[in-house]
């Protein structure tokens, strides 16, 4: 996934502070929607092979491969969970009651694996975002 940023730091790491922003569903062509309207940045760290400077614009990559796992590990991972947490107890011929709350706590341990995968990807790569190219004005 590309997207364009523009560089607020150059980090001692190597690293560089960017500045994205953040398209909505729209598109970022809301017409006065108001959905998105203060929350339209977002700040990031990246990595800088490419030795980009402070101010310029730049591409910057970001696995699409990476995105699509963590989306599915944080939305799909608590659904999955909670229906299969439904469904046992509906099995094992629990009360409804019993089914709903077996329900949610399949749910709440379905974020908490969520969150443990997460934590263990950032650990292994805290940024897999790269600058790719400058963009020339």
């Amino acid at each position: 996934m590309l997207q364009e940023a523009i560089i607020t730091k150059i980090r001692d790491d190597g690293l560089a502070e960017v500045v994205v922003e953040r398209l909505g569903i729209c598109g970022g062509d809301c017409n006065g929607c108001n959905e998105c309207k203060y929350e339209h940045l977002m700040k990031s760290v990246v990595q800088n092979p490419i030795g980009a400077q402070r101010g310029q614009h730049v591409m910057i990559e970001t696995p699409t491969k990476g995105v699509v796992k963590g989306a599915l590990a944080i939305y799909v991972l608590p659904l999955v969970t909670l229906i299969l947490g439904y469904l046992i107890a509906a099995a094992l011929s629990l009360g409804e009651s019993a089914c709903i709350i077996a329900a949610f706590a399949a749910a709440v341990l379905g974020i908490v694996i969520a969150m443990v995968i997460s934590r263990a990807r950032h650990s292994a790569d805290p940024t897999p975002s790269k600058i790719v190219s400058i963009i020339e004005d």
